[in-house]
């Protein structure tokens, strides 16, 4: 596999459960090491680079959202001591914690239980996009930003975000068409291997035409 994305430039992952998305991901945020060749970041080897200064650079959601006791703040935020609140508010609003925030009583106080317990899966992920974004990096690594969201929620989310990362790179594992909106570029993966790269409704199209497509109207996933 040899790939390049340009700063600025808006790619979506997609193909079938299996065949390497997210293993892209965890080379790029250098979880994982390649067995060989490279990665690179501004033309610099990723092992040449601190790890720390790598993810501080990348806002990544994952699939697996894990929050832990505290509040929605404290969850946001990770560090008190590194953010004020107009800067959780920000990061809050376009992820879409602020709907359902401001509905509580104890606002961003509102309490939340080991592992997320008592928040349902939209809210979990929408408090993972908040913190993606507190740090607001150049770089936007998310897998499934909206899988768990209501149609309302993702719609109000997606056009928020978009309104956000016009100078950002974004690269998003998905199978929601949905959120194909945000980008401009599709690269088709299958076994570990890019079998398609182009423009979003070039590949689109490509995919209608064919059975088994990775990417449904309506979001479902394809086995």
């Amino acid at each position: 596999m040899s790939v390049k994305i340009k700063a600025g430039e808006k790619v979506a992952l997609i193909g079938r459960m299996g065949s390497g998305k997210t293993t892209i991901e965890k080379l790029i945020l250098g979880l994982y090491q390649p067995d060989s060749g490279t990665i690179l970041i501004d033309g610099v080897d990723t092992r040449q680079l601190d790890p720390v200064e790598v993810r501080a650079s990348i806002g990544y959601v994952s699939q697996e959202v894990y929050l832990f006791r505290g509040t929605v703040r404290e969850n946001i935020a990770l560090s008190k001591a590194v953010f004020d609140d107009a800067q959780i508010l920000k990061a809050a609003e376009i992820a879409g914690v602020d709907d359902f925030v401001r509905q509580h009583p104890q606002g961003y106080d509102m309490p939340i239980g080991e592992g997320g317990s008592g928040m349902s899966g939209g809210q979990r992920q929408a408090i993972a996009v908040a913190r993606a974004l507190l740090h607001d990096p150049a770089i936007l690594l998310l897998d499934e930003p909206s899988a768990s969201m209501d149609p309302e929620s993702e719609f109000n989310f997606i056009k928020r975000l978009e309104a956000h990362i016009p100078s950002k790179t974004l690269i998003v594992v998905t199978h929601r068409h949905s959120v194909l909106t945000l980008v401009d570029r599709i690269l088709l993966i299958d076994q570990g291997r890019i079998i398609a790269d182009g423009p979003r409704d070039k590949i689109l199209e490509l995919l209608a035409q064919k059975p088994g497509q990775a990417v449904k109207p309506n979001g479902e996933r394809h086995e």
